[in-house]
């Protein structure tokens, strides 16, 4: 058994060997702005083209605060003298781009193509020429469904136009297998309690949050349903709010624990009985 072991570790350490549980990135990828989300992504970052599938269970999860790091690396406010003047494309957002929010981000809006169409037809034609023509080396786009075929078209697409495409996609159709080298589903934390009574919710919830730390109630839940080069990773949990938006958030969620607190110190004091009536202090 011991000479076994030992040509099984010889074998497994030979670099021409595959082993379906270890990633083996051809390449580095780009910095994706979030080291946690960098180490589950194969090349530590997004890949450097290609169309890469997004799906939502829902909006407002962090899915655009997801592109928002490589967008300012890409297409900062003040960008450095004899930088490529590239462009980063919006087809078909479900909303209005809001500009001032974007520049806070230290992103240049004066670079962003946004791209209202009204049919697949119309957006899926867009995607293909912004995504061919080379001169968006990012594209986001927002899609309500994708084929076989019309993955396969844009992935050539991205190839030919050396770009990345992050496509958002509704989570109802994430069982539909594409050969695209990405695929990443989010969904909110699901860490709430449920139950009937107010009081016992109330208590074990900001015990949880105590434990937990408050900064858990913003997070994101990610999944790596594909790869290339490697098995899907594992769930995690990502913040994905902007570190200001984060701090305000955890500020009301701090307020709303101590008003707990307190209603759940009173409660239990008319529970025992000592309740005081008239101008005294307790």
């Amino acid at each position: 058994m011991a000479l076994a072991d030992l040509q099984l570790e010889r074998l497994l350490q030979r670099s021409d060997l595959w082993r379906g549980d270890v990633y083996h990135p051809q390449q580095m990828g780009l910095d994706s702005g979030y080291p946690e989300l960098n180490r589950h992504l194969g090349q530590r970052g997004w890949p450097s083209q290609g169309l890469c599938e997004i799906f939502c269970s829902s909006e407002g999860i962090g899915e655009l605060s997801l592109a928002l790091p490589l967008m300012r690396r890409l297409i900062p406010r003040q960008s450095r003298e004899g930088s490529a003047a590239g462009l980063v494309s919006l087809v078909a957002p479900p909303h209005v781009p809001y500009p001032q929010s974007l520049a806070m981000q230290e992103i240049d809006v004066s670079r962003l193509l946004w791209v209202d169409t009204q049919t697949p037809k119309e957006q899926l034609w867009a995607l293909e020429q912004i995504l061919t023509s080379g001169a968006s080396p990012l594209v986001l786009c927002w899609l309500e469904g994708l084929s076989v075929s019309q993955a396969r078209r844009l992935q050539l697409a991205c190839e030919k136009g050396e770009s990345l495409c992050l496509c958002y996609l509704p989570s109802k159709v994430k069982d539909q297998a594409h050969p695209v080298p990405l695929r990443i589903a989010l969904q909110p934390s699901t860490e709430s309690n449920t139950g009937t009574n107010i009081e016992t919710n109330t208590k074990t919830s900001t015990e949880t949050n105590t434990k937990m730390g408050n900064d858990r109630l913003l997070e994101t839940q990610v999944d790596i349903l594909k790869r290339r080069g490697g098995w899907p990773a594992p769930r995690f949990s990502l913040s994905l709010l902007p570190e200001l938006l984060a701090q305000s958030l955890m500020l009301d969620v701090t307020k709303q624990q101590e008003q707990d607190k307190r209603l759940e110190n009173e409660l239990d004091k008319q529970q025992s009985g000592q309740i005081l009536q008239g101008p005294w202090s307790a």
